[in-house]
């Protein structure tokens, strides 16, 4: 099979898929089975499309041959056909208004109070972290200036404090759930999400705007994007695109004419014929395969045990296991895996763990956890936990597709800990006579606002 043909093939499951998902399941915004279709088309489908146009790989990735290009394709095209099968499996297995039903008695309220002590940490303590531990102080640093302070000796070296430095934005992300989109919150929310997205990682910035966005709609109780909104995340895609030499640029020092310089060449390189490796996904899982295949090696499930030890900082155990040990396994000289950090998708981890079966197996199982939560949750508002939690896991969902199963656990449980922590405690304290009449579900804009007046 050549790439033309693995195109015509992709497009018609593609556009099979998404019309049996549509047959079964909500058009949502929250539906994660969609969310999976639409990283498969610009991951996958786009990607088939510019290599048939004759736009190559990037040399670093280190392809050797179109077949690698077609076995990844066979891989995500599998994954796909595991989602819809999922998706299927779920909804003749338990009807949506009867899950929504049994989770709503089962489930409390988000506690208002608790959400504002820990937005109030989140923005004191995360904020100095942020500008005193993170790109933000090396900014500072490239302008003569000194920003950090504090001496915390060996934790500097570790991944705590920029972690923490992400949670700033949680506490503004806190704000807006508990009091609504007011003009002031929305101010707070966006210095936080500038001053995060000055870091050279985009999954920070990312992730916290797609969590607002949902948050909105949810309160909104809408479902669908409407025309500006979709403008509006055209736009902030194209700008996250190119963002990536600007945060650069801004953390060296460079004036503005040079970030601008340095943005026109990033952007003609991407679409030109050597794009950069940042939209060569297909490729980065195709090398990971083809790799795996050349070493003779299946993990079988073990490529994210090192989870187990994420939480020990390496100053304390210098040999702890990277996350990426598997990819010291498989890199080489014409496959800098492990030194570039290229990622292998989650069709692809499937892949190297158990051969094409797992290729459906792990995204499978995944889809079907995410659909369940999503018809429990679907006719839940913004006040409810489960609704909450859920709506941080679907956040992370693009670098689940992306990086793996390891995302599962590291983005929730770690990054996103104080918003994971504000549901959870809410439970424990059973949240449901704890005066939640204070959140705000159903905030009307200030500009709305007058014109009903």
């Amino acid at each position: 099979m050549d790439i033309g043909i693995a195109l015509i093939v992709d497009i018609c499951l593609l556009i099979g898929s998404l019309w049996l998902i549509l047959q079964v399941s909500k058009l949502s915004i929250f539906n994660p089975s969609l969310w999976w279709v639409a990283l498969h088309a610009y991951c996958v489908t786009f990607r088939l499309i510019t290599l048939n146009l004759g736009v190559q790989s990037v040399s670093l990735i280190g392809i050797q041959s179109d077949t690698e290009l077609v076995n990844a394709a066979i891989a995500s095209d599998i994954s796909l056909l595991a989602v819809v099968g999922a998706t299927l499996f779920i909804a003749y297995k338990s009807p949506e208004n009867k899950a929504s039903k049994s989770i709503e008695s089962r489930w409390s309220q988000l506690n208002p109070r608790v959400g504002q002590v820990i937005s109030m940490l989140c923005l004191t303590i995360g904020t100095y972290a942020l500008i005193a531990f993170s790109a933000v102080a090396t900014a500072a640093q490239a302008r003569g200036t000194n920003v950090s302070a504090m001496d915390i000796g060996r934790w500097d070296e570790s991944a705590y404090p920029g972690l923490i430095g992400g949670f700033a934005v949680q506490g503004a992300l806190i704000q807006c759930a508990v009091h609504g989109f007011t003009r002031w919150r929305v101010i707070l929310l966006m210095l936080m999400l500038a001053l995060i997205s000055i870091n050279p990682a985009r999954t920070g910035f990312v992730t916290a705007a797609i969590m607002a966005f949902m948050i909105y709609q949810t309160m909104r109780k809408r479902h669908s994007v409407t025309m500006k909104w979709a403008v509006c995340v055209v736009l902030l895609g194209l700008l996250w695109f190119v963002y990536k030499p600007i945060s650069q640029g801004i953390v060296a020092g460079y004036n503005a004419e040079a970030i601008w310089s340095r943005t026109q060449n990033y952007f003609q390189d991407s679409v030109g014929a050597s794009p950069s490796i940042d939209t060569q996904f297909l490729d980065m899982q195709a090398t990971n395969m083809a790799a795996a295949d050349e070493a003779g090696v299946r993990f079988y499930g073990t490529m994210d045990l090192p989870l187990v030890f994420l939480p020990i900082p390496r100053f304390m155990w210098p040999d702890k296991p990277s996350m990426a040990e598997y990819a010291q396994k498989i890199t080489s000289s014409s496959r800098p895996i492990a030194i570039t950090g290229m990622t292998p998708n989650l069709s692809g981890q499937g892949y190297m763990e158990f051969g094409w079966v797992g290729c459906a197996i792990i995204p499978f199982l995944y889809i079907y956890g995410m659909q369940t939560a999503f018809r429990r949750v679907s006719s839940l508002g913004i006040t409810s936990v489960a609704r909450w939690i859920y709506l941080i896991f679907l956040a992370t969902m693009l670098q689940v597709f992306r990086d793996g199963l390891s995302s599962v656990f590291v983005f929730p449980f770690m990054a996103y800990l104080p918003l994971l922590g504000w549901g959870a405690i809410s439970k424990l304290l059973s949240a449901n006579h704890a005066g939640v009449k204070y959140l705000q579900p159903h905030y009307v804009l200030p500009v709305a606002r007058r014109r009903v007046e």
